[in-house]
């Protein structure tokens, strides 16, 4: 007898079933180049010196650091962490702070506290895949708001706002948005809309959940304060994460806000506490670490990696597409000729032996059909130049096929 799931599933999981990424990869070689991975580039991480920090913490703090709560560099972490927080201009006590497995639980918990099914949620188009399905694993009604060269728009959003006062209609409950070198097109939202976002959240009552897991990585132009550094109204949980500076497999993140927030999303937090084995490890790397010099390097290869990703866009690719041109971050988002349909590509792309991703899992809203993302971090120079010259060769010969 076969036991029946769908007379015990949640509300929730009836509603999102079983459905895969949206436009995902269908045949793969092997050997293609990855520009689907938003991943650090191998050479990056420093494996002599978390080895180092691994025993030398283990030595130090001995079994209470792989015990419940963990010891002394755990906490490490954490102090560690505000001081870096500080140097952008986010001021905290380490009540107003939440140590997470991950931006991705810090994202998450943020959902488990804020959103009821059916509550509008406000994000960018496009935005991060992950974060829209964390929405929606809770039921959140998503409206996207369009994001151009400068960052998310703010007259859209006034304007969408307005009218739902107007109308007499509920008000979101909350803004997620990546301020810095956007997930997936790169874009930052610049200073005086982030201005205006924190006016608006405060005039209509809703929270801003910033991305922020891009922001250290910044290789060209002037940096802008986070908006976890501009906001003194509370409005604000901004979240970060050691995946883009360290290592993704550390599973670190961080989520600071008012202190009630943190408070509520504590209790939310039913995982018996962020791996202190992680918290120690990584807590000693800080500490012997000079990050300012790691984040110099790690800015210069993504800086390499960018200027091959641009560089062979504006060689290859044929006339009627463009491309933003990032100033930091991962990606960079590349719009195809009306009439073409970047899923139909994938299959050709993945032959030629290359692996971008299609626009439409990063829209709540179906969007994306003229889109890729191309991750430009984790090749090297070379093989990102020769990854766009291929998918360009795809391109153009739907064009050719869609003309005559």
């Amino acid at each position: 007898m076969t036991l029946n799931l769908d007379g015990l599933l949640s509300d929730r999981a009836r509603v999102r079933g079983v459905d895969g990424v949206i436009g995902g990869l269908r045949r793969q070689k092997k050997d293609a180049i990855p520009l689907h991975y938003g991943y650090p580039y191998p050479d990056s991480y420093p494996l002599e010196e978390i080895s180092s920090a691994a025993r030398s913490s283990i030595l130090e703090d001995g079994c209470e650091s792989i015990n419940y709560g963990g010891a002394d560099l755990a906490e490490e972490f954490s102090r560690l962490v505000m001081q870096r927080l500080g140097k952008r201009g986010i001021t905290c006590r380490e009540e107003e702070m939440l140590v997470t497995s991950g931006s991705s639980q810090a994202i998450n918990l943020v959902c488990s506290v804020f959103v009821d099914v059916g509550d509008r949620v406000l994000v960018e188009a496009p935005s991060y895949m992950g974060g829209l399905n964390s929405f929606r694993n809770f039921g959140a009604d998503l409206v996207p708001i369009e994001v151009d060269e400068l960052g998310i728009r703010t007259d859209e959003l006034a304007d969408r706002l307005s009218e739902w006062r107007a109308a007499g209609e509920s008000m979101p409950k909350v803004l997620y948005s990546i301020t810095n070198f956007n997930n997936p097109s790169g874009c930052t939202t610049c200073e005086p809309r982030r201005r205006e976002l924190l006016d608006l959240a405060e005039e209509y009552g809703f929270l801003i959940l910033e991305d922020d897991a891009y922001g250290e990585l910044r290789f060209e132009g002037e940096d802008i304060p986070p908006l976890g550094a501009m906001d003194d109204r509370g409005v604000v949980v901004h979240v970060g994460s050691m995946s883009k500076i360290l290592a993704p497999g550390v599973r670190l993140g961080w989520a600071v806000a008012d202190e009630r927030i943190i408070q509520m999303m504590n209790v939310h937090k039913a995982d018996g506490g962020t791996s202190p084995l992680a918290r120690t490890i990584v807590g000693a790397y800080l500490r012997e670490t000079d990050m300012d010099a790691r984040l110099e390097e790690l800015r210069a290869g993504y800086r390499l990696r960018r200027d091959a990703a641009v560089g062979a866009m504006e060689e290859f690719m044929p006339q009627g597409c463009h491309w933003t041109v990032p100033e930091g971050g991962y990606f960079l988002w590349l719009t195809i000729p009306e009439g073409l349909d970047s899923d139909d590509m994938l299959d050709d792309m993945a032959e030629e032996g290359v692996k971008p991703l299609s626009g439409r899992q990063f829209y709540c809203d179906g969007r994306g059909a003229r889109n890729f993302r191309i991750s430009y971090s984790y090749p090297e120079p070379e093989a990102v130049r020769t990854g766009i010259e291929l998918m360009a060769r795809v391109i153009r010969r739907h064009m050719e096929a869609m003309e005559g």
